[in-house]
């Protein structure tokens, strides 16, 4: 390898707005563990972490950005100083963080603020973001995604469920005979909020899309440079492909809340979102954001160790004996 493509490889691996190093924050990030990571049986790869709330406001950097309080309520994890002026510049200097491994995910996700029908909010209690390969593309062909990456799943402004490839709602305690490509994942997820019983548990997930066309970090939509994949065909996995016009298979991130149905919370099917605006059916407006702060060493771990490998790394683990450090809050 010549001294130039030496030189060049390393200004790409410390790509742009000083995105901090493995080196720098290891010690305070990630620790060792005496847990395993192994195979899934379908052949898919899949990493896990943890974040809780940091804050709530009426701001989106991505949408509105530089216009304070322009927008429905939004309920952030990760850094606690995001709002309508944060940048992917700001957001990696970021010395403060609500995600575990601290300053090694300094990435930043917001969804819509849930409310029960008192309106009162409901709070997201442990959710958990989920980096998988995905069942329709293959695991070996999983890259990072770039750094500064933004995005949006969902749409904010539809008033009538959207597909459920987007947005997967159901009640924990239902009980399918039927799956798609594994266990984790029955068939009986629906596009609406369903009305659980007391004491059962509303499981909401919002998937991002994983394709990524090669060129741009954004989009003046924050979609279009993003596509979800063509489908594969169960059970076989990785037989989907990237679309010609996306063709970088990126980990398909997604949003993981369960939250406990009370008789004080009432009915879920009757919970709304804050972009859940005039006659929209509830939970059709769901959305959500993600702006890519993540170490990009650690980014790599993931990517490597857990899902090229088709590996199954629990919350936090990153498949070579270390894992994320568990966020600690005052």
């Amino acid at each position: 390898m010549t001294y130039l493509l030496r030189v060049i490889l390393a200004a790409i691996a410390l790509g742009v707005a000083g995105f901090p190093t493995l080196a720098q924050y290891a010690p305070n990030g990630i620790q060792r563990t005496p847990d395993d990571v192994g195979p899934r049986e379908d052949g898919s790869g899949a990493f896990r972490t943890h974040c809780v709330e940091s804050h709530d406001s009426h701001n989106d950097p991505l949408v509105w950005p530089g216009r304070p309080g322009a927008t429905h309520r939004h309920v952030f994890f990760g850094n606690p100083n995001v709002d309508h002026e944060t940048t992917i510049e700001t957001l990696v200097r970021a010395t403060t963080t609500t995600c575990d491994g601290g300053r090694l995910n300094r990435s930043a996700y917001w969804v819509p603020a849930l409310y029960d029908q008192q309106g009162e909010r409901i709070r997201y209690i442990d959710p958990l973001f989920y980096y998988k390969t995905g069942y329709h593309v293959l695991a070996a062909s999983i890259r990072p995604p770039p750094q500064g990456l933004r995005m949006i799943a969902g749409n904010a402004h539809a008033t009538r469920p959207q597909g459920v490839h987007v947005a997967k709602f159901r009640c924990s305690g239902w009980r399918s005979n039927q799956v798609w490509f594994d266990q984790t994942d029955p068939l009986d997820h629906v596009n609406y909020l369903p009305d659980c019983d007391v004491g059962d548990q509303l499981e909401i997930r919002i998937v991002f899309p994983q394709c990524w066309d090669g060129i741009h970090l954004s989009a003046p939509d924050n979609q279009s440079h993003m596509a979800y994949p063509r489908p594969a065909t169960p059970p076989h996995v990785g037989t989907g492909a990237c679309p010609r016009s996306h063709p970088i298979a990126i980990p398909e991130i997604s949003y993981n809340f369960s939250i406990y149905v009370s008789e004080h919370l009432g009915a879920s099917s009757a919970w709304r979102f804050s972009s859940d605006m005039g006659e929209a059916i509830p939970g059709s407006s769901i959305h959500a954001d993600w702006m890519n702060g993540w170490d990009p060493d650690i980014m790599e771990k993931v990517v490597l160790n857990c899902l090229n490998t088709g590996f199954d790394c629990v919350v936090g683990l990153l498949g070579d004996g270390t894992r994320l450090r568990p966020v600690e809050l005052d």
